[in-house]
């Protein structure tokens, strides 16, 4: 992988200050809680463009195109959303980027998955215990296998939707996780 010189880090660094879209790449999550990006771009005008395609990233600074392989990356940040990388490892597991919604507590992601053939386009819902802990398919039976607490467990059923949200927007899972574990 070819890095950034300093000189042009420094000039997107400032740049990034007033840019509304803004893309980040970490390769680990202590960088990332760091601040340390290794690649960052402005998409502002057609010369700069980031695409996900088949999880594999490609930032273009005008001629100039940046690969990062399925994988090879803790996550990235674009504008205000966080995106963290994840691989089961198995033919049919989960992989791929998944958006950060709700980052205190428990750790709660969605990933939009476009259908193929035969197949409608629907987002999903995940989870786990910490930003760096494996994840799991946010459903009743994978919290009953991961949390001991029948109070807790209890009130997570009686939800009509583990999505569920408040008047804010707040999913309400998170308010009972933090009643019983925070």
């Amino acid at each position: 992988m070819a890095f950034l010189n300093p000189a042009k880090a420094e000039s997107q660094t400032r740049a990034s200050k007033y840019c509304m879209d803004n893309v980040k790449l970490y390769r680990s999550y202590s960088e990332y809680s760091e601040g340390k990006f290794i690649d960052s771009i402005c998409l502002s005008g057609k010369k700069h463009k980031f695409s996900v395609y088949y999880n594999k990233l490609t930032l273009k600074h005008g001629q100039q195109k940046q690969k990062y392989p399925h994988g090879s990356l803790w996550g990235y940040e674009r504008g205000k959303d966080v995106f963290r990388y994840f691989n089961k490892g198995t033919t049919f597991g989960t992989y791929g980027y998944h958006k950060i919604i709700v980052s205190s507590g428990l750790i709660i992601y969605s990933k939009y998955e476009r259908g193929g053939y035969r197949y409608a386009s629907r987002t999903y819902y995940f989870y786990s215990k910490d930003i760096n802990a494996p994840l799991e398919r946010l459903s009743v039976k994978n919290l009953e296998k991961d949390f001991s607490n029948p109070w807790f467990i209890k009130e997570v059923k009686a939800l009509k939707s583990l999505t569920e949200s408040d008047n804010d927007g707040n999913l309400l899972i998170s308010a009972i996780y933090n009643k019983y574990y925070q």
